[in-house]
């Protein structure tokens, strides 16, 4: 789920926990990688325009497939190692927050026919966005794709950010990402740094910069 704000509340009060990476420094390196967060924002912004979505021939929705692969390989040609993490069975402390993400995209799919019928483009466009939802669909495609790629995929008992960052505490991975705007893809508006919630001792936002945020002793100095 990730903590809203979380990066300006480290710039404002934390600015030293904060340190800029160059890409090429992860050469060679593992990086765990929330698949669901991504997936996301390839339903979003890969071939969509309005309400139509990039397809194959049966009409079946690639925008996923597309993204994947195409950032999979950016990544492996970087001489990076992804990992990709799927999330499992959520939390009974998320149900609140998911019963609230269906109301908004209940709600964003009652603006929406209203922006159709209106003629509205800009309003399609931003309604449409808003009542994506990454299905177990979507997930089972991409976990196909990256095995038939030879990408490490990793089921996790729950949430995805949870399991990033405990592959980071056992050494399995260097670092975990969240949300990856890199590449040809734009950055996204927000940021999340989820493996914070489960004090993951590295954590990667490739959407902000590729700045690594590292949890240390001045981070935990202005905790107390």
């Amino acid at each position: 789920m990730g903590i809203k704000g979380l990066t300006k509340l480290l710039a404002d009060n934390a600015p030293k926990a904060m340190k800029e990476q160059k890409f090429e420094s992860y050469f060679g390196r593992k990086i765990a990688i929330d698949a669901s967060m991504s997936i996301y924002q390839f339903l979003i912004v890969v071939g969509r325009i309005g309400t139509e979505m990039l397809t194959n021939e049966a009409g079946e929705v690639t925008s996923h497939l597309q993204g994947m692969f195409t950032r999979t390989i950016r990544l492996l040609e970087a001489g990076i190692k992804p990992l990709y993490v799927f999330d499992g069975q959520p939390p009974d402390l998320k149900k609140q927050e998911l019963a609230k993400r269906y109301s908004r995209r209940a709600d964003a799919t009652a603006d929406l026919a209203q922006a159709v019928e209106a003629g509205n483009k800009e309003d399609i466009e931003k309604f449409s966005k808003r009542t994506v939802k990454v299905t177990k669909q979507h997930n089972e495609d991409c976990k196909r794709l990256l095995k038939l790629m030879g990408v490490p995929v990793v089921e996790a008992p729950s949430e995805a950010e949870a399991e990033c960052a405990a592959l980071c505490k056992s050494g399995k991975a260097c670092t975990s990402a969240s949300v990856l705007g890199c590449f040809e893809f734009p950055i996204c508006a927000w940021h999340s740094v989820g493996p914070f919630c489960f004090l993951c001792p590295k954590g990667l936002n490739l959407s902000f910069c590729l700045r690594l945020v590292v949890v240390g002793s001045i981070l935990l100095e202005k905790s107390k």
